[in-house]
């Protein structure tokens, strides 16, 4: 079976290693995610949404995972990395969630509008579930109820769910009718699962399900991208930060702007559908005032759990780190973007990827878009002009217009702050 790969351009790559890792990259912090989907259609076999799988290696037929592990890097790679319209084009999408975040254990960190929270078989639905259940609908998402067989202690589910899924091939046939009687009473939609052939397909419309998933209809793939690991000692410090009331946003600010990889995930979550936009993100300080301390306490909590982060990050960070603020530096007139420029900037060399896809990838909108792929603005001049100081070329910051002594001193600068920034934060010598 042939599986989607996708490099940070959007183009096809071979599979890499079945470590994740991408070697030869950036002392670890570049690695490969992958996300497992599958999709469900209607009756007039056109597609409507996508189930979400775990998967670890580039085999669409990896096991089944259900670990918070797993639906944590399900949910950051779909929302963190991919974005929605990649994985899935805007459309809904199925993800199977653990007991500690249906029970609210583990905050979802994503908004509801395009999520369908999966119930699996192997949940006990006792008061506690149902309590958790209750509160996530409240707070707008949609619930369904996977591979459902008529058992009493589940029926329990039916009365707070969306979606039922019925297997057509497990079930007996002279009880299929019955149960979709039951899930009809409560105004569920049905789901027909494990579709393998064309008879299978036509005797699951027969009875009237609304929505159908399986190998005839389409087989699993996998979807492939390269990305930055975000620090776990810089997640595990945000914790501590964001446990008390009264820190400010320069803190946070402070801390995710020394790892790009939580920078980029965070910029892209900004950015994305139904996150509450109501302008174009250009910088990190406003992703995370959009974000906000609850939803970004989820975020780094799902970012530890998915086991993605790297111990110690590149010895290359100073040297991001150091553009990105003396972009700063020089751009006072929009200095935050001009960080956030100069940040994405780095990625795109730590990625090995082109500046444009990085834009793509993080959704900064056409201001800082231009100033990052075109050089525009009194942000992209900065970053001009740090770039050619970088390379030791003083006529093109001249070119860009600047003054090179300038530019010398904020690099040095920078660079000096940078350097004392990751010695402070990662306790590196």
């Amino acid at each position: 079976m042939t599986a989607h790969s996708l490099d940070t351009d959007g183009n096809p790559v071979g599979p890499p290693s079945d470590d994740q890792e991408v070697h030869g990259g950036r002392a670890g912090m570049v690695r490969y995610v992958r996300v497992g989907r599958q999709a469900i259609y209607d009756a007039q076999r056109q597609l409507v949404s996508y189930e979400l799988l775990f998967r670890n290696q580039s085999d669409a037929n990896g096991a089944e995972v259900a670990s918070e592990q797993a639906t944590s890097q399900v949910i950051a790679s779909t929302f963190g990395t991919f974005g929605l319209e990649v994985i899935s084009d805007g459309r809904p999408v199925f993800i199977n969630f653990t007991r500690a975040f249906l029970t609210g254990v583990i905050p979802v960190p994503v908004e509801p509008e395009n999520v369908i929270i999966e119930v699996g078989e192997l949940v006990d639905a006792d008061h506690e579930l149902l309590l958790g259940l209750n509160q996530l609908r409240q707070a707008g998402y949609r619930l369904a109820v996977a591979d459902y067989r008529g058992e009493v202690s589940r029926s329990a589910l039916l009365e707070i769910a969306d979606f039922v899924k019925l297997s057509v091939n497990a079930l007996p046939t002279l009880v299929l009718p019955g149960l979709v009687a039951q899930c009809r009473q409560v105004g569920a939609t049905l789901v027909a699962i494990d579709i393998e052939d064309a008879e299978t397909f036509q005797r699951a419309v027969d009875l009237g399900f609304d929505l159908f998933q399986g190998r005839y209809l389409a087989k699993p793939s996998v979807l492939e991208q390269r990305t930055l690991s975000p620090s776990q000692l810089i997640c595990v410090r945000l914790l501590n930060d964001l446990a008390d009331p009264e820190v400010s946003v320069q803190r946070i600010e402070q801390l995710v702007g020394t790892d790009p990889g939580l920078t980029l995930r965070l910029l892209r979550t900004a950015n994305s559908a139904g996150a509450g936009a109501q302008a174009d993100v250009t910088s990190l300080r406003q992703a995370l005032v959009l974000i906000g301390p609850r939803r970004l306490r989820s975020w780094v909590v799902l970012t530890l759990l998915e086991g993605g982060t790297t111990k110690n990050t590149s010895d290359d960070l100073w040297s991001v780190l150091a553009r990105a603020h003396a972009c700063q530096r020089l751009a006072v007139d929009s200095s935050d973007m001009a960080f956030t420029v100069g940040l994405l900037s780095g990625c795109a060399d730590l990625l090995g990827a082109e500046l444009s896809a990085i834009a793509d990838g993080s959704g900064v909108g056409p201001e800082a878009r231009h100033a990052l792929v075109d050089g525009e603005g009194s942000a992209g001049r900065a970053l001009l002009a740090v770039l050619a100081h970088e390379r030791d070329d003083a006529d093109a910051v001249t070119q860009a217009g600047l003054v090179p002594f300038d530019v010398s001193r904020a690099y040095l600068e920078s660079l000096s702050e940078s350097l004392q920034l990751v010695h402070d934060l990662l306790g590196k010598n």
